[in-house]
């Protein structure tokens, strides 16, 4: 078992917020979809009673649910940004990109009172060839990002280049404190084994070796992220593509007990209680990387 604190995330969206499919509702149809994320998180909460972790929250969420917003503040969680809409970052302009994740930070700030310092792309959509993005989000005043996939390719990002572990990236606009997902080697390809579908899919024995494996042999914190929909067995189906499918919706009706045994099991922070001492200059033990040898 670990001593270390580990780094645990939610991302709230609603199912229905899936991208990369035509057999998910488009923007215009989600007001006639059932809303599930208000039940749900409230679940989440209850299961993190006592931590403290970090929420990425869409605008599009924060704007129909700004109770939801304050209740998860109030309980004690950071409220960081999952941008407006949960486009893919590599199907916006620059423009687009910026008005995107401003207009989403000014929201949550407005509903919190207090700083966004972090952001999340949908679907951890930047990759190799939109690296752009990682500028834009400093100059838009965020402190970290945690968008790197370090791992096999998926429909939105995804690259074996990207550093492992938390590090700094040092940008024209200034340094920010990055957190990739955490991964591991299977049959000699690079994936994550504890998030969403992959959460849902390896064994707990697997993902805790893993955990404790990075924890123990590399010393490093371990990043992981659920949505309220991977504990949710009762959700609506869409007509998905197969491997969508099955990856959307495979070890639902273990999620939620899963999760709890997850959450019981170590211990757990958020990431802008990690990045602070970093972002004042209290610690410099994190290396630090250029942006085109992320």
């Amino acid at each position: 078992m670990s001593s270390l604190k580990n780094l645990l995330t939610i991302d709230i969206e609603e199912w229905y917020n899936f991208i990369g499919d035509k057999g998910a509702p488009s923007f215009e149809e989600w007001s006639k979809c059932e809303s599930r994320v208000e039940m749900l998180t409230e679940k989440i909460l209850e299961i993190l009673e006592g931590y403290s972790v970090t929420f990425f929250i869409l605008g599009f969420i924060g704007r129909q649910h700004p109770q939801l917003v304050k209740r998860i503040h109030n309980a004690g969680h950071e409220i960081a940004c999952h941008g407006e809409k949960h486009d893919f970052v590599f199907d916006l302009s620059r423009q687009q990109f910026r008005e995107d994740i401003s207009r989403a930070k000014k929201l949550l700030e407005d509903i919190t009172g207090q700083p966004c310092l972090g952001y999340r792309a949908p679907a951890f959509s930047i990759k190799k060839s939109n690296l752009w993005a990682l500028e834009i989000i400093r100059e838009e005043g965020f402190l970290y990002d945690a968008s790197i996939f370090p791992a096999v390719r998926t429909a939105g990002g995804g690259s074996t280049r990207f550093f492992k572990y938390p590090h700094i990236l040092k940008l024209k606009a200034g340094n920010l404190v990055e957190f990739p997902v955490s991964s591991t080697r299977l049959f000699g390809v690079q994936t994550v084994f504890c998030g969403g579908g992959f959460f849902r899919f390896f064994p707990r024995s697997y993902i805790y070796r893993n955990i404790e494996r990075i924890n123990n042999k590399d010393k490093q914190p371990v990043v992981i992220y659920l949505h309220p929909r991977d504990i949710d067995p009762h959700q609506p189906r869409m007509k998905l593509k197969p491997m969508n499918r099955f990856l959307y919706y495979y070890g639902l009706k273990e999620g939620e007990a899963k999760f709890r045994h997850l959450v019981n099991r170590y211990k757990w922070w958020g990431m802008g209680d990690f990045a602070k001492p970093y972002i004042h200059g209290i610690k410099s033990d994190l290396p630090v990387k250029e942006i085109e040898k992320v």
